[in-house]
């Protein structure tokens, strides 16, 4: 038999509307999608997308995030989070472990990590949970390191440069090698053991680092508060330092602090500022309010930058007006210890008829390198490397040397 043709259907519909007085509706064909409208679309979609992608994988510089980790023991990892930024923060489940001294990567056993809390609006802060337990060795994880620790890699977009962070991570206490003793503090026969007693009770300030802001700024107001309680057992005031009028001078231009850095910009990594906290947050004297003046490298923020980005204090010196000194055997507080000004002037720098300058470097710590390296274990937004450690060991040493500051010195504001 022959198919049906269009000719046959009509007159097939033709007839059956005759006998039956009944229309049949033809239904109308869709006329297809211009090509115009689909590119529209197109486009729209792709705007949209872009847009969303660009909110939700954006990257934050490292002053914008704050990431702090305490390890909570049968691989639990608590890490507190505080999103100073604008934008929302979403971390993706995954993370590298790296170990600091070498940059390896420690590998996972398996992919299973499980991650809680893991987005967070603009300026607010708050705690992630990680679970490592199926997915690390945690006995091997746990072996204590000596002088040296690890750090997570997290991210919001596949660990793409920009989008990734540091956040250093202890899961077992470091063995500490021997450190060089800091040099013995003599006080004054008469309050020899009062003064021991002062010293004593602040030191545990200094033992215990908060990374959470409010945990500084409340470690901070203890510190000052314990301070005033004891010293009021003293028999005489405490001078206290004053803001500095004094700066420093730049380097020699024959100085190169960093071979990788034109000559011309070598005096842009260093920075001096003052300052009234270490670098830990605690109180460098004994009140609110009083500073050091405190010479600063600059450590790039990526790698292959030449110039400076994040400042990692060096060198202190606290400024007295001279005239506030009545004695040899008045009392200076700094960072937790109580001196007389005949102690301190092993110390002295600079002197003239108005101030007295002492660098007070040794007060706050011995040890460079674990200096330097614990400053920048704070930090998510900093490259370091041996290139790096050696602009800040030159800076260090140039600075350091008493001939090169005791022609250094000047006035950085009018002086009466």
């Amino acid at each position: 038999m022959d198919s049906f043709n269009k000719t046959n259907l009509q007159n097939i519909k033709d007839i059956f509307e005759e006998k039956t007085g009944v229309a049949l509706e033809t239904r109308r064909r869709r006329r297809p999608v211009k090509a115009a409208m689909l590119v529209a679309a197109v486009l729209v979609c792709s705007l949209t997308m872009t847009a969303f992608a660009a909110n939700l994988f954006s990257s934050l510089s490292g002053d914008e995030l704050s990431l702090g980790a305490i390890y909570e023991g049968n691989g639990i990892v608590s890490i507190q989070v505080e999103n100073r930024s604008d934008k929302e923060l979403r971390f993706q489940q995954q993370l590298k472990i790296m170990r600091w001294s070498t940059g390896e990567e420690i590998a996972p056993l398996s992919d299973e990590i499980v991650f809680s809390g893991t987005e967070f609006e603009a300026h607010t802060s708050g705690v992630m949970t990680v679970d490592l337990s199926e997915a690390y060795n945690m006995g091997f994880l746990e072996q204590p390191l000596t002088e040296d620790h690890y750090y997570f890699v997290l991210t919001n977009n596949n660990f793409v440069f920009g989008q990734d962070w540091m956040c250093a991570v202890s899961f077992a206490e470091p063995i500490k090698t021997i450190a060089e003793e800091p040099k013995p503090i003599t006080a004054v026969e008469a309050d020899k053991e009062l003064v021991a007693q002062i010293v004593k009770e602040l030191q545990p300030y200094f033992e215990n680092y908060h990374t959470d802001i409010a945990g500084q700024r409340n470690n901070t107001d203890n510190y000052l508060v314990k301070c005033r309680e004891l010293l009021a057992a003293l028999d005489r005031d405490i001078v206290a330092s004053v803001a500095s009028p004094l700066a420093i001078d730049g380097l020699n231009p024959d100085v190169v602090f960093d071979k990788t850095a034109p000559l011309e910009t070598q005096h842009w990594l260093t920075g001096l500022y003052e300052h009234t906290l270490d670098g830990y947050g605690i109180p460098v004297g004994s009140t609110e309010g009083e500073s050091a003046l405190v010479l600063s490298a600059y450590v790039p923020q990526h790698k292959g930058e030449a110039d400076g980005g994040a400042e990692v204090p060096l060198l202190y010196f606290f400024t007295y007006n001279v005239e506030d000194i009545q004695s040899p055997e008045d009392y200076a507080f700094i960072h937790g210890q109580i001196m007389t000004f005949e102690q301190l002037e092993q110390y002295k720098v600079y002197e003239d008829e108005r101030y007295v300058c002492y660098e007070v470097t040794d007060l706050f710590y011995t040890d460079l390198r674990q200096h330097v390296e614990s400053m920048i274990s704070q930090r998510s937004d900093v490259y370091f490397d041996e290139q790096v450690w050696e602009r800040v060991e030159n800076i260090y040493d140039y600075y350091k040397d008493r001939d090169v500051l005791a022609s250094r010195f000047y006035y950085n504001v009018p002086v009466k």
